[in-house]
């Protein structure tokens, strides 16, 4: 073993922690160099579209973000995503100047290049063993376990050779799941300072990282969550106290952003998207099965180094998720196909130091281990960055359908709602702050009538001849001003429409170029508002997308001649202002979704607000003549609650840090 990697006493300017950090820190960023350049990469069917309009959103309306009413008629900012990842690109465009697209690739590309390095340190942390931890990140660099035991997986990245954790960002646009993993080694860092140190400043510490990923990524808190019980099980029972402190503490820092409604809602939409993500019985038998794996597997290593049956037991989870649905077809957790990257760390760290162990017995293996290590990692270097050659390539966003069409919304219905197609739902807010019926994601949506009506819409099944006019009234139902049509010619990607020339002839041509075609939507008065006898309110939630009869007697409410003029203004993204002359006993109903965090006031004065059959938002007024309808977004109880929490997580925190350095100030008797 060479001098640099020897654990003796050194000069700091000698050590090789930083040294061997920035070598696999530049080791990633000549593999990934494209990313740091590309604004807008050549892959327009991908979720980044999204990720690249929450940081425009958030850059433009800061602080102004609590509730986000461009996506599915709007909802609570903490239902959209998790915000860390967005924020950070926004702060960076910001600061930078850079746009957001721009700033995103920087963020990701950094982050990305960082894994190996923050596994590198975890590994430190837990072994004391520089060169093998500097090993592990090599391996993880440069190798992706998956593909050699998934064949969907090899087939899908098209080689077993090639980097499954770059071909995941960029060919699926799952940034922040790969951005979370460079984060959970940091947050088991930290975690084992605290459990070592038993100090306040370690705690908070561990609870600032442990919340860092569960606000960068949905399914890299569950890799968290794994990883927490991984480790905690490696260790004595005792750890549990400040385990669980650092996850409570860490929870109280992040719940405004992630309150407790948004995790349930996650939870049951994300089981709801397929059959097989569903809890049902036969998981307890599961749950049952790992558990006692689990005892087995502790039992089996009970005379291993506490940090090999920490890395064993956190592959056996991911591994017991990820190959128990590609070769058993077993379903332990909600999308299980996702987890083969958090496979993949956890083989890396058990390869690499379990093999340590059988090298360190047969010293005649170490010159072969070291040159056949030496000859994989040089080789695969060549390859991975040839491989991102060809993968990393940037577009001219202005050539596209989806930039065209956002365009045109900005410039001429820049407030007014609209449907637009497939992957012009990920770009058009990239670009403009024209709401729109869709949007994403559906795991975190608070009402599904919107995806309901945009399925019946572009599928029209079973609609028949009926699908033009069920199609107008969802439009009207849900504040729609115009639709924008993709063709089979379009460069759009997804192209949605089963029957694209439907509305062909029967509403207004607004625009056209090509196959992409945008119709306006015939409205006597446009508005989201609209003053109905409380009759005319949908008396049933329609079931699904062609079930429009509910409808019926709420759009021609609408339509009436003599209805009233409603006029909308939003003075926030969290206060909407509608003035017009009303009628006694008249209910408002507001096209956007209800939600308790929404207050009334007419001339100052608070009035009932409830949600309609649609989900979406009822005042009583009780006002007649010339009046003015505040609604407030405040995010009601839940969101005070959280705020409260989080402010005393923070200055509780403070204060204990403070407490806890002038104890050790304090001399012994």
């Amino acid at each position: 073993m060479s001098a640099p990697c020897q654990n003796g006493r050194m000069p700091r300017w000698r050590h090789p922690l930083p040294w061997l950090s920035l070598l696999l820190f530049s080791l990633n960023v000549s593999i990934a160099w494209r990313m740091f350049h590309v604004e807008y990469l050549a892959n327009m069917g991908t979720t980044e579209g999204v990720f690249v309009a929450y940081a425009r959103y958030a850059r433009d309306h800061w602080p102004d973000l609590g509730w986000c009413r461009f996506w599915y008629a709007g909802l609570p900012f903490g239902n959209v995503y998790p915000p860390g990842l967005h924020l950070t690109a926004a702060a960076v465009s910001h600061f930078a100047d850079i746009s957001a697209a721009m700033a995103f690739h920087v963020v990701v590309a950094v982050l990305y290049c960082l894994g190996p390095v923050t596994l590198f340190w975890m590994a430190v942390r837990l072994t004391h063993l520089v060169c093998w931890s500097f090993y592990a990140g090599l391996l993880y660099s440069l190798v992706s376990p998956s593909a050699f035991l998934v064949p969907e997986i090899r087939r899908d990245l098209g080689s077993l050779l090639w980097a499954q954790r770059l071909h995941t960002p960029v060919s699926y646009g799952d940034s922040p799941h790969v951005s979370s993993l460079t984060l959970i080694p940091l947050a088991i860092l930290a975690l084992d300072l605290a459990r070592e140190r038993r100090k306040p400043i370690y705690i908070v510490g561990a609870a600032l990282a442990l919340a860092s990923v569960p606000l960068t990524n949905w399914p890299g808190a569950i890799v968290l969550a794994f990883a927490v019980v991984a480790y905690g099980l490696s260790f004595s029972r005792r750890d549990w106290l400040v385990i669980g402190a650092a996850a409570f503490l860490g929870y109280a820092f992040a719940v405004p952003w992630i309150p407790p409604s948004a995790v349930i809602v996650t939870q049951a939409n994300t089981q709801g998207f397929l059959p097989v993500n569903r809890f049902a019985p036969h998981h307890l038998v599961y749950a049952a099965i790992l558990a006692l794996s689990t005892w087995v597997l502790l039992r089996v290593t009970a005379r291993l180094p506490v940090y090999l049956r920490f890395f064993l037991l956190f592959t056996f989870y991911m591994a017991a998720v990820t190959l128990g649905w590609y070769w058993l077809g077993l379903t332990l957790i909600a999308q299980p196909n996702r987890f083969h990257l958090a496979m993949e760390m956890g083989i890396t760290l058990s390869l690499t130091f379990g093999l340590r162990r059988f090298i360190t017995r047969w010293k005649t293996l170490r010159q072969v281990f070291v040159v056949a290590f030496a000859a994989l990692c040089v080789f695969q270097f060549v390859n991975y960055r040839a491989y991102a050659y060809r993968l990393i390539h940037g577009i001219d966003i202005t050539q596209t359908s989806e930039y065209k069409t956002a365009r045109w919304f900005d410039q001429h219905m820049r407030e007014s709602r609209a449907m637009v197609p497939g992957s012009t739902t990920f770009w058009l807010n990239a670009f403009t702050d024209t709401p729109q019926l869709t949007g994403c994601c559906l795991q975190s949506l608070v009402n599904q009538i919107e995806p309901i009506a945009n399925y019946g819409i572009t599928t029209d099944l079973t609609a028949e001849d009926r699908a033009f006019d069920a199609s107008m009234l969802w439009f009207k139902a849900l504040g729609v001003r115009a639709v924008a049509v993709s063709g089979p010619h379009s460069t759009e990607v997804y192209k949605p429409f089963y029957h694209p020339y439907k509305f062909d002839g029967r509403l207004p041509e607004l625009w056209r170029d090509g196959d992409d075609v945008i119709f306006g939507v015939p409205w006597r008065y446009y508005s989201i508002a609209h003053a109905l006898a409380p009759g005319d309110l949908v008396q049933r939630t329609p079931i699904h997308g062609v079930d429009t009869a509910p409808l019926i007697p709420y759009v021609a409410a609408i339509n009436r001649p003599d209805a009233p003029d409603l006029q909308v203004r939003w003075l926030n993204n969290e206060t909407i202002q509608i003035t017009g002359d009303l009628k006694p006993r008249q209910i408002v109903s507001v096209q956007e979704n209800a939600h308790p965090g929404w207050h009334a006031t007419v001339n100052g004065t608070p009035r009932r607000v409830f949600a309609d059959k649609l989900g979406l938002l009822a005042v009583v007024p009780d006002c007649s003549g010339a009046c003015t309808i505040e609604l407030h977004y405040d995010g009601g109880t839940e969101m005070t609650v959280a705020k409260w929490i989080n402010r005393a997580a923070i200055l509780g925190s403070l204060v204990w840090i403070i407490l806890g350095m002038r104890t050790r100030r304090v001399p012994s008797p």
